[in-house]
Protein backbone atom coordinates (compact mmCIF):
# COMPACT_ATOMS: atom_id res chain seq x y z
CA UNK A 1 0.00 0.00 0.00
CA UNK A 2 3.03 2.58 0.84
CA UNK A 3 4.59 1.58 -2.48
CA UNK A 4 1.13 2.62 -4.28
CA UNK A 5 0.58 5.80 -2.18
CA UNK A 6 4.19 6.93 -3.23
CA UNK A 7 4.08 6.16 -6.96
CA UNK A 8 0.62 8.04 -7.10
CA UNK A 9 2.00 10.39 -5.52
CA UNK A 10 4.74 11.07 -7.56
CA UNK A 11 2.55 10.67 -10.41
CA UNK A 12 0.38 13.18 -9.13
CA UNK A 13 3.38 15.64 -8.47
CA UNK A 14 4.35 15.57 -11.66
CA UNK A 15 0.81 16.21 -14.36
CA UNK A 16 0.95 19.98 -13.34
CA UNK A 17 4.78 19.90 -15.29
CA UNK A 18 3.54 18.32 -18.23
CA UNK A 19 0.22 17.53 -19.33
CA UNK A 20 -0.20 15.18 -22.62
CA UNK A 21 0.63 17.57 -25.22
CA UNK A 22 2.56 17.17 -28.40
CA UNK A 23 6.07 16.02 -28.32
CA UNK A 24 8.25 18.72 -30.32
CA UNK A 25 12.12 18.17 -29.49
CA UNK A 26 14.04 15.70 -28.68
CA UNK A 27 13.31 14.21 -25.23
CA UNK A 28 9.66 16.19 -25.25
CA UNK A 29 8.62 19.89 -24.56
CA UNK A 30 10.79 20.48 -21.60
CA UNK A 31 13.55 17.82 -22.93
CA UNK A 32 13.92 16.24 -19.82
CA UNK A 33 12.02 12.70 -20.94
CA UNK A 34 9.06 13.43 -18.15
CA UNK A 35 5.54 13.32 -18.42
CA UNK A 36 2.12 12.61 -17.65
CA UNK A 37 -0.21 11.04 -20.01
CA UNK A 38 -2.15 8.76 -18.49
CA UNK A 39 -3.66 6.84 -22.00
CA UNK A 40 0.12 5.35 -22.35
CA UNK A 41 -0.27 1.15 -21.42
CA UNK A 42 2.68 0.06 -18.60
CA UNK A 43 2.58 -2.83 -21.06
CA UNK A 44 2.30 -3.93 -24.96
CA UNK A 45 4.03 -5.93 -27.66
CA UNK A 46 4.35 -6.27 -31.35
CA UNK A 47 0.48 -8.05 -30.57
CA UNK A 48 -0.81 -5.97 -28.10
CA UNK A 49 -1.95 -2.51 -27.64
CA UNK A 50 -0.27 -1.29 -31.11
CA UNK A 51 -2.54 0.48 -33.03
CA UNK A 52 -0.63 0.97 -36.13
CA UNK A 53 2.72 0.12 -37.45
CA UNK A 54 4.40 0.83 -40.71
CA UNK A 55 7.62 1.09 -42.89
CA UNK A 56 9.45 3.55 -42.33
CA UNK A 57 12.68 4.20 -45.39
CA UNK A 58 16.21 3.64 -44.96
CA UNK A 59 17.85 3.90 -41.78
CA UNK A 60 18.68 6.16 -38.81
CA UNK A 61 18.29 6.55 -35.44
CA UNK A 62 16.41 9.52 -35.04
CA UNK A 63 13.53 9.79 -32.51
CA UNK A 64 10.06 10.79 -33.49
CA UNK A 65 9.17 14.16 -32.96
CA UNK A 66 5.15 14.53 -32.60
CA UNK A 67 3.43 18.29 -33.86
CA UNK A 68 0.19 19.36 -34.60
CA UNK A 69 -0.93 15.86 -35.85
CA UNK A 70 1.76 15.15 -37.78
CA UNK A 71 5.15 13.00 -36.56
CA UNK A 72 8.64 13.58 -38.16
CA UNK A 73 11.60 11.43 -38.67
CA UNK A 74 14.75 11.78 -40.19
CA UNK A 75 16.24 8.85 -42.36
CA UNK A 76 19.32 7.70 -44.83
CA UNK A 77 18.67 5.95 -47.71
CA UNK A 78 22.23 3.78 -48.12
CA UNK A 79 21.05 3.20 -52.26
CA UNK A 80 20.87 6.94 -52.80
CA UNK A 81 22.74 8.46 -49.97
CA UNK A 82 19.77 10.43 -49.81
CA UNK A 83 19.25 12.55 -46.46
CA UNK A 84 15.66 12.17 -45.65
CA UNK A 85 13.04 14.49 -43.79
CA UNK A 86 9.70 11.75 -43.36
CA UNK A 87 6.12 12.90 -42.39
CA UNK A 88 3.76 10.55 -41.02
CA UNK A 89 0.05 11.31 -40.10
CA UNK A 90 -0.55 10.60 -36.49
CA UNK A 91 -3.97 9.33 -36.61
CA UNK A 92 -3.22 6.08 -38.96
CA UNK A 93 0.63 6.30 -40.05
CA UNK A 94 0.34 7.25 -43.93
CA UNK A 95 3.37 8.89 -45.11
CA UNK A 96 2.45 12.04 -46.26
CA UNK A 97 5.36 13.49 -47.30
CA UNK A 98 8.87 12.70 -48.39
CA UNK A 99 11.41 15.36 -48.92
CA UNK A 100 15.16 14.77 -49.43
CA UNK A 101 17.17 17.79 -47.40
CA UNK A 102 20.65 16.32 -49.41
CA UNK A 103 22.61 14.07 -50.81
CA UNK A 104 26.33 13.29 -50.48
CA UNK A 105 28.38 10.49 -49.26
CA UNK A 106 28.26 9.13 -46.03
CA UNK A 107 30.41 11.08 -43.12
CA UNK A 108 32.88 9.94 -40.70
CA UNK A 109 31.00 7.45 -38.22
CA UNK A 110 31.54 5.56 -35.27
CA UNK A 111 29.89 1.88 -35.80
CA UNK A 112 26.70 2.89 -33.79
CA UNK A 113 26.30 5.87 -35.26
CA UNK A 114 24.19 6.75 -38.58
CA UNK A 115 24.26 9.32 -40.74
CA UNK A 116 20.68 10.53 -39.63
CA UNK A 117 20.97 10.31 -36.01
CA UNK A 118 19.75 13.78 -35.26
CA UNK A 119 16.29 13.62 -33.77
CA UNK A 120 14.07 16.86 -35.86
CA UNK A 121 12.47 19.68 -34.26
CA UNK A 122 8.80 20.69 -34.91
CA UNK A 123 6.17 23.46 -33.57
CA UNK A 124 2.91 23.87 -35.42
CA UNK A 125 3.54 25.26 -38.66
CA UNK A 126 7.50 24.23 -39.69
CA UNK A 127 9.84 21.44 -39.12
CA UNK A 128 13.72 21.37 -39.03
CA UNK A 129 16.36 18.94 -39.43
CA UNK A 130 20.28 18.72 -39.16
CA UNK A 131 22.58 16.86 -41.16
CA UNK A 132 26.37 16.76 -42.29
CA UNK A 133 27.53 17.05 -45.56
CA UNK A 134 31.05 16.84 -46.09
CA UNK A 135 32.78 19.40 -43.36
CA UNK A 136 29.19 21.32 -43.29
CA UNK A 137 26.42 20.78 -40.63
CA UNK A 138 23.34 21.49 -42.66
CA UNK A 139 20.03 22.76 -40.99
CA UNK A 140 16.85 23.02 -43.30
CA UNK A 141 13.45 24.46 -42.44
CA UNK A 142 10.75 22.85 -43.60
CA UNK A 143 6.78 23.71 -44.00
CA UNK A 144 4.38 21.39 -43.14
CA UNK A 145 3.42 21.07 -46.79
CA UNK A 146 7.02 19.64 -47.13
CA UNK A 147 8.13 22.89 -49.14
CA UNK A 148 11.59 24.06 -47.82
CA UNK A 149 11.35 27.23 -46.37
CA UNK A 150 15.32 28.25 -45.57
CA UNK A 151 18.60 26.10 -45.65
CA UNK A 152 21.75 27.05 -43.67
CA UNK A 153 25.38 25.19 -43.45
CA UNK A 154 27.91 25.75 -41.34
CA UNK A 155 31.22 25.01 -42.43
CA UNK A 156 34.13 23.69 -40.63
CA UNK A 157 32.94 20.23 -38.86
CA UNK A 158 35.38 17.30 -38.37
CA UNK A 159 34.60 14.18 -36.31
CA UNK A 160 35.76 10.40 -37.06
CA UNK A 161 32.17 9.80 -35.07
CA UNK A 162 29.71 11.30 -37.50
CA UNK A 163 27.50 13.93 -35.94
CA UNK A 164 24.24 13.81 -33.77
CA UNK A 165 23.00 17.37 -32.93
CA UNK A 166 19.77 17.56 -32.70
CA UNK A 167 18.21 20.97 -32.99
CA UNK A 168 15.87 22.30 -30.24
CA UNK A 169 13.35 25.71 -29.80
CA UNK A 170 13.61 28.11 -27.75
CA UNK A 171 10.99 31.19 -28.01
CA UNK A 172 11.68 31.74 -31.71
CA UNK A 173 15.38 30.90 -31.54
CA UNK A 174 16.46 27.15 -33.47
CA UNK A 175 19.18 26.24 -31.01
CA UNK A 176 22.16 24.25 -33.07
CA UNK A 177 25.20 22.52 -31.18
CA UNK A 178 28.49 22.05 -33.58
CA UNK A 179 30.82 20.47 -31.07
CA UNK A 180 33.01 18.86 -33.24
CA UNK A 181 36.97 18.48 -33.71
CA UNK A 182 36.83 20.48 -36.14
CA UNK A 183 35.49 24.79 -35.90
CA UNK A 184 33.50 23.76 -33.24
CA UNK A 185 30.37 26.06 -32.32
CA UNK A 186 27.35 26.88 -30.47
CA UNK A 187 24.21 28.61 -32.67
CA UNK A 188 21.16 30.30 -32.61
CA UNK A 189 19.02 30.92 -35.66
CA UNK A 190 15.78 32.90 -36.23
CA UNK A 191 13.61 29.78 -36.44
CA UNK A 192 11.32 31.49 -39.24
CA UNK A 193 14.05 32.66 -41.17
CA UNK A 194 17.55 30.63 -41.00
CA UNK A 195 19.20 34.52 -40.12
CA UNK A 196 21.79 33.91 -37.21
CA UNK A 197 21.04 35.57 -34.08
CA UNK A 198 24.29 34.60 -32.30
CA UNK A 199 27.26 32.10 -32.88
CA UNK A 200 29.56 31.01 -30.50
CA UNK A 201 32.95 28.96 -30.49
CA UNK A 202 33.75 25.96 -28.26
CA UNK A 203 37.10 26.49 -26.79
CA UNK A 204 38.27 22.80 -26.68
CA UNK A 205 37.37 21.63 -29.80
CA UNK A 206 36.16 18.11 -28.76
CA UNK A 207 33.58 15.92 -31.02
CA UNK A 208 30.44 15.33 -28.86
CA UNK A 209 26.81 14.67 -29.17
CA UNK A 210 24.83 16.47 -26.59
CA UNK A 211 21.47 18.19 -26.60
CA UNK A 212 20.91 21.61 -24.28
CA UNK A 213 18.60 22.07 -21.86
CA UNK A 214 16.76 24.62 -20.72
CA UNK A 215 16.29 25.11 -16.62
CA UNK A 216 15.21 28.09 -14.72
CA UNK A 217 17.77 29.26 -11.99
CA UNK A 218 17.01 32.43 -9.82
CA UNK A 219 14.37 33.31 -11.86
CA UNK A 220 16.35 33.23 -15.10
CA UNK A 221 16.49 30.95 -18.11
CA UNK A 222 20.19 28.44 -18.60
CA UNK A 223 20.91 26.54 -21.54
CA UNK A 224 22.86 24.28 -20.25
CA UNK A 225 25.33 22.08 -22.50
CA UNK A 226 27.63 19.10 -21.78
CA UNK A 227 30.09 18.66 -24.46
CA UNK A 228 33.98 18.92 -25.10
CA UNK A 229 35.66 18.62 -22.06
CA UNK A 230 33.01 20.87 -19.84
CA UNK A 231 29.64 21.20 -18.88
CA UNK A 232 28.26 25.27 -19.21
CA UNK A 233 25.08 27.22 -18.51
CA UNK A 234 24.59 29.94 -21.37
CA UNK A 235 22.30 32.40 -21.60
CA UNK A 236 19.87 31.54 -24.55
CA UNK A 237 19.30 35.24 -25.80
CA UNK A 238 22.88 35.75 -26.17
CA UNK A 239 24.97 33.21 -26.59
CA UNK A 240 26.63 34.49 -23.23
CA UNK A 241 28.33 31.92 -20.64
CA UNK A 242 27.45 32.10 -17.49
CA UNK A 243 29.23 29.47 -15.93
CA UNK A 244 31.23 26.44 -16.78
CA UNK A 245 33.03 23.18 -15.11
CA UNK A 246 35.79 21.61 -16.30
CA UNK A 247 35.23 17.54 -16.68
CA UNK A 248 37.53 14.57 -16.69
CA UNK A 249 35.74 12.85 -19.43
CA UNK A 250 36.41 14.42 -23.06
CA UNK A 251 32.66 13.61 -25.27
CA UNK A 252 29.70 13.78 -24.05
CA UNK A 253 26.71 12.53 -26.06
CA UNK A 254 23.99 11.93 -23.09
CA UNK A 255 22.00 14.80 -22.31
CA UNK A 256 22.30 16.48 -18.80
CA UNK A 257 19.39 16.38 -16.44
CA UNK A 258 18.47 18.66 -14.07
CA UNK A 259 16.58 18.48 -10.81
CA UNK A 260 16.70 19.06 -7.12
CA UNK A 261 18.80 22.50 -8.34
CA UNK A 262 21.50 20.71 -9.87
CA UNK A 263 22.38 19.41 -12.90
CA UNK A 264 23.61 15.77 -13.86
CA UNK A 265 26.13 15.14 -16.42
CA UNK A 266 27.25 12.22 -17.40
CA UNK A 267 29.95 10.64 -19.74
CA UNK A 268 32.47 7.76 -19.85
CA UNK A 269 34.95 8.99 -22.94
CA UNK A 270 37.64 8.59 -21.78
CA UNK A 271 37.00 8.44 -18.37
CA UNK A 272 33.34 7.20 -16.21
CA UNK A 273 31.88 10.14 -14.76
CA UNK A 274 28.21 10.90 -13.44
CA UNK A 275 28.42 14.60 -11.57
CA UNK A 276 26.11 16.86 -9.58
CA UNK A 277 26.78 20.83 -10.55
CA UNK A 278 24.90 23.64 -8.49
CA UNK A 279 23.94 25.83 -11.55
CA UNK A 280 23.98 29.20 -9.46
CA UNK A 281 27.52 30.04 -9.86
CA UNK A 282 29.21 32.48 -12.28
CA UNK A 283 32.53 31.49 -14.18
CA UNK A 284 34.67 28.91 -13.95
CA UNK A 285 32.71 26.83 -11.00
CA UNK A 286 34.89 23.55 -11.43
CA UNK A 287 36.16 23.58 -7.56
CA UNK A 288 33.73 25.65 -6.09
CA UNK A 289 29.88 24.12 -7.55
CA UNK A 290 30.35 20.26 -8.01
CA UNK A 291 28.18 18.90 -5.32
CA UNK A 292 28.90 15.36 -5.65
CA UNK A 293 30.58 12.70 -8.41
CA UNK A 294 30.32 8.78 -9.14
CA UNK A 295 32.84 6.66 -11.48
CA UNK A 296 31.18 4.01 -11.13
CA UNK A 297 27.42 4.89 -12.18
CA UNK A 298 27.89 6.82 -15.50
CA UNK A 299 26.67 6.34 -18.76
CA UNK A 300 27.76 7.31 -21.84
CA UNK A 301 24.70 7.36 -24.63
CA UNK A 302 21.60 6.99 -22.24
CA UNK A 303 20.41 10.28 -20.94
CA UNK A 304 19.82 10.46 -17.22
CA UNK A 305 16.49 11.42 -15.73
CA UNK A 306 15.66 13.57 -13.06
CA UNK A 307 12.49 13.80 -10.74
CA UNK A 308 11.24 14.33 -7.54
CA UNK A 309 14.15 13.62 -5.04
CA UNK A 310 15.60 10.89 -7.53
CA UNK A 311 17.74 10.11 -10.35
CA UNK A 312 17.71 7.58 -12.57
CA UNK A 313 20.99 6.70 -14.96
CA UNK A 314 20.91 3.48 -17.12
CA UNK A 315 24.35 2.59 -18.36
CA UNK A 316 25.35 1.58 -21.69
CA UNK A 317 25.88 -1.91 -20.94
CA UNK A 318 22.17 -2.48 -19.27
CA UNK A 319 22.40 -1.28 -15.51
CA UNK A 320 20.10 0.69 -14.19
CA UNK A 321 20.35 2.83 -11.02
CA UNK A 322 18.52 5.16 -9.07
CA UNK A 323 19.94 7.53 -6.66
CA UNK A 324 19.30 10.35 -4.37
CA UNK A 325 19.71 13.19 -6.92
CA UNK A 326 20.84 15.44 -3.54
CA UNK A 327 23.58 13.54 -2.17
CA UNK A 328 24.62 10.48 -5.06
CA UNK A 329 23.51 7.75 -2.81
CA UNK A 330 22.00 4.75 -3.88
CA UNK A 331 18.85 3.54 -3.86
CA UNK A 332 19.26 0.79 -5.67
CA UNK A 333 20.95 -0.75 -8.79
CA UNK A 334 20.34 -4.05 -11.09
CA UNK A 335 21.55 -5.35 -13.71
CA UNK A 336 18.44 -5.74 -16.55
CA UNK A 337 18.12 -8.71 -19.09
CA UNK A 338 19.63 -6.96 -22.15
CA UNK A 339 23.17 -5.71 -22.68
CA UNK A 340 23.03 -2.73 -24.39
CA UNK A 341 21.10 0.41 -24.54
CA UNK A 342 21.32 3.59 -26.45
CA UNK A 343 17.77 4.87 -26.20
CA UNK A 344 17.60 7.53 -23.43
CA UNK A 345 14.64 6.68 -20.69
CA UNK A 346 11.57 8.38 -20.03
CA UNK A 347 9.73 8.65 -17.33
CA UNK A 348 5.48 7.98 -18.29
CA UNK A 349 3.12 8.16 -15.46
CA UNK A 350 5.87 7.47 -12.27
CA UNK A 351 7.15 4.70 -14.05
CA UNK A 352 10.43 4.01 -15.61
CA UNK A 353 10.29 3.31 -19.81
CA UNK A 354 13.85 2.01 -20.98
CA UNK A 355 14.07 0.47 -23.95
CA UNK A 356 17.15 -1.54 -25.25
CA UNK A 357 18.68 -2.56 -28.36
CA UNK A 358 17.11 -5.76 -28.70
CA UNK A 359 14.16 -4.24 -28.89
CA UNK A 360 12.76 -4.91 -25.38
CA UNK A 361 11.19 -1.80 -23.23
CA UNK A 362 11.75 -2.44 -19.85
CA UNK A 363 9.14 -1.12 -17.34
CA UNK A 364 10.98 -0.25 -13.56
CA UNK A 365 9.45 1.42 -10.55
CA UNK A 366 10.65 4.43 -9.07
CA UNK A 367 10.36 2.90 -4.99
CA UNK A 368 12.97 2.27 -2.88
CA UNK A 369 13.09 -1.12 -4.28
CA UNK A 370 13.87 -2.60 -7.56
CA UNK A 371 10.98 -3.67 -9.63
CA UNK A 372 10.31 -4.62 -12.92
CA UNK A 373 6.83 -3.75 -13.74
CA UNK A 374 6.82 -4.75 -17.02
CA UNK A 375 8.87 -6.07 -20.01
CA UNK A 376 7.93 -5.54 -23.41
CA UNK A 377 9.28 -6.73 -26.40
CA UNK A 378 8.57 -5.63 -30.25
CA UNK A 379 11.05 -8.24 -32.30
CA UNK A 380 13.07 -5.38 -34.04
CA UNK A 381 16.23 -3.44 -32.27
CA UNK A 382 15.21 0.01 -30.83
CA UNK A 383 17.84 2.78 -31.05
CA UNK A 384 16.01 5.94 -30.56
CA UNK A 385 14.20 7.24 -27.99
CA UNK A 386 10.27 7.07 -27.91
CA UNK A 387 7.82 10.01 -28.16
CA UNK A 388 4.86 10.35 -26.01
CA UNK A 389 2.01 12.62 -26.96
CA UNK A 390 -2.01 12.30 -26.60
CA UNK A 391 -2.11 8.77 -24.65
CA UNK A 392 0.08 7.34 -27.29
CA UNK A 393 4.15 5.92 -27.56
CA UNK A 394 6.11 6.71 -30.75
CA UNK A 395 8.47 4.24 -30.88
CA UNK A 396 11.31 3.89 -33.49
CA UNK A 397 12.32 0.87 -34.74
CA UNK A 398 15.22 -0.65 -37.22
CA UNK A 399 12.87 -1.09 -39.72
CA UNK A 400 9.81 0.36 -38.33
CA UNK A 401 7.38 3.38 -36.94
CA UNK A 402 4.99 2.38 -34.45
CA UNK A 403 2.44 3.83 -32.24
CA UNK A 404 1.30 1.97 -29.30
CA UNK A 405 -1.77 3.02 -27.15
CA UNK A 406 -4.33 1.32 -25.06
CA UNK A 407 -7.73 1.97 -23.33
CA UNK A 408 -7.70 5.08 -20.17
CA UNK A 409 -5.82 4.09 -17.53
CA UNK A 410 -3.59 2.17 -19.52
CA UNK A 411 -0.56 3.08 -17.39
CA UNK A 412 -1.96 1.53 -14.54
CA UNK A 413 0.35 -2.33 -13.98
CA UNK A 414 -0.28 -4.90 -16.40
Amino acid sequence: MTRLILGLSLTLALAPALAAADWPVWRGPKGDGVVTDPGVPAKWSATENVLWKVPVPGVGHSSPVVSNGRVFLTSFDPDTNDRLLLCFDRTGGKLLWKQVVLTAAPEKMHKGNTPASATPASDAEHVWAAFVDGDKVTVACYGRDGKRAWLKAFDGFASPHGFCGSPVLHGDLLIVNGDSDGDAFLAALDKRTGEPRWKVERPNRTRSFSVPLFIEVAGKTQMVLAGSKSVAGFEPATGKQVWVADSPTDKFVATVAFGQGLVFATGTSPTSTLVAIDPTGTGNVTKTHAKWSDTRTAAYVPSPLAFGDRLFVVSDAGVATLLEARTGKKVWSERLGSRLHHASPLLINGQIHCPADDGTTYVLGTGDEFEVVAKNALGEAIHATPAVSGGHLFVRTTGHLWCVGGPAGGSQRP
